[in-house]
């Protein structure tokens, strides 16, 4: 399954004019309906086509706010 918001590493299999090759890159999925997975660059993909070779989820990057000093931190009653 796929998440919204998620990024996903994908391969996928093209044409070319050179013959069939794997084309593998990095990109948000925007929105799903059913196997139509929308891009944040818009492209569309179709997960249940025989080109379609894999998706994985890419971990996601921490904010800054998720890193806390000793300063930010509240104290906790002994």
């Amino acid at each position: 399954m796929f998440d919204e918001g998620r990024q996903y590493r994908f391969t996928i299999i093209e044409g070319t004019s050179d013959g069939w090759g794997e084309l593998t890159f990095s990109e948000v999925v925007s929105a799903i309906d059913g196997p139509l997975l929308k891009l944040a660059d818009g492209t569309v993909i179709n997960s249940h086509s025989s080109l379609f070779v894999s998706a994985k989820p890419e971990p996601a990057l921490l904010s800054e706010s998720a890193f806390q000093t000793a300063e930010t931190i509240p104290a906790q009653p002994a």
